[in-house]
């Protein structure tokens, strides 16, 4: 596919889904609470919403949500019979006040809570506890000390300042996760969930170049035309995106194809997904339509 036709293509995604994805953008000061919202963001839980209940009994912090767990000789692996229902030991304990106001904010929030849950909605509350219990003892209860402190100790340098830390490269913070692996210490957090914490920190420079070939972006890559299937791969995805020279950061483009091509987001785009809904897409006329 020609370039023109390639930057029409690609624009009028990015520009569509724009009211999306410009929401999902986050700040370094409010690490604490992204890594509460997104952690357990997994399995079909839906732990962004359950954190407006931890805010709305004032325990919407790893500090407190830390101290739960405080003084308790619990092993870190998750027991059912212990924590797996409100009617557990572990939650009757909450309820009584065993664990301070903490414990009983946090049993009226899981309590209260009526999003997703997904099949692991007990095991993934005992991850959060105990993930935020290791930052707060560890870590001044502090996620962005917990990230600054796995760099530092991977660099073998004794600090560096924020500013230091958000000019760090894309291929300088990939290496450091190969190496480092930082989310093997953040309990029921894995690599993808990793970078999905990371993934909309506007400070980051790493975060602006980043770009990941996820199942909707291939989708929309294919479909479209704008890369052949056979030369599908992170690295020329890349390559081509970034030869367009458009005015948004590689992160924002993939966010855009996302948004325009994922499952999740049917309700209001989902153009590539259904040879039908193409029709109403602002430039079908140019695209090759590999349904």
């Amino acid at each position: 596919m020609n370039k023109e036709n390639a930057r029409k293509i690609i624009l009028n995604a990015v520009d569509t889904t724009k009211p999306t994805w410009s929401r999902w953008d986050v700040h370094w000061e409010d690490m604490d609470e992204i890594f509460l919202s997104r952690a357990y963001d997994q399995m079909g839980f839906d732990d962004w919403l359950f954190v407006d209940f931890l805010n709305k009994y004032n325990i919407y912090s790893i500090e407190k949500i830390g101290s739960i767990l405080d003084g308790t000789k619990f092993e870190k692996k998750y027991n059912r019979e212990l924590a797996g229902s409100l009617n557990s030991p572990f939650y009757q304990d909450m309820k009584k006040g065993t664990y301070k106001t903490e414990g009983k904010g946090f049993y009226k929030s899981v309590e209260e809570f009526n999003g997703g849950k997904g099949a692991a909605y007990f095991k993934l509350l005992w991850y959060m506890l105990v993930a935020c219990n290791y930052i707060k003892v560890n870590y001044n209860a502090s996620f962005s000390d917990y990230l600054q402190s796995q760099y530092t100790d991977y660099k073998e340098i004794k600090n560096i300042s924020n500013d230091e830390f958000f000019k760090i490269s894309t291929n300088e913070w990939e290496e450091f996760k190969k190496h480092k692996k930082p989310w093997n210490e953040l309990y029921g957090v894995g690599p993808n969930v990793f970078d999905y914490i990371m993934g909309d920190i506007v400070e980051l420079k790493f975060v602006k170049d980043s770009y990941k070939l996820d199942s909707a972006n291939e989708r929309f890559l294919e479909k479209t035309g704008i890369i052949k299937s056979s030369e599908l791969n992170q690295a020329n995805a890349v390559k081509v995106l970034s030869d367009l020279n458009l005015h948004y950061t590689l992160r924002e483009i993939n966010k855009g194809l996302y948004v325009y091509c994922s499952k999740l987001h049917c309700r209001g785009y989902c153009f590539c997904r259904d040879s039908q809904k193409c029709q109403d897409c602002n430039v079908n006329d140019i695209c090759i339509k590999n349904f």
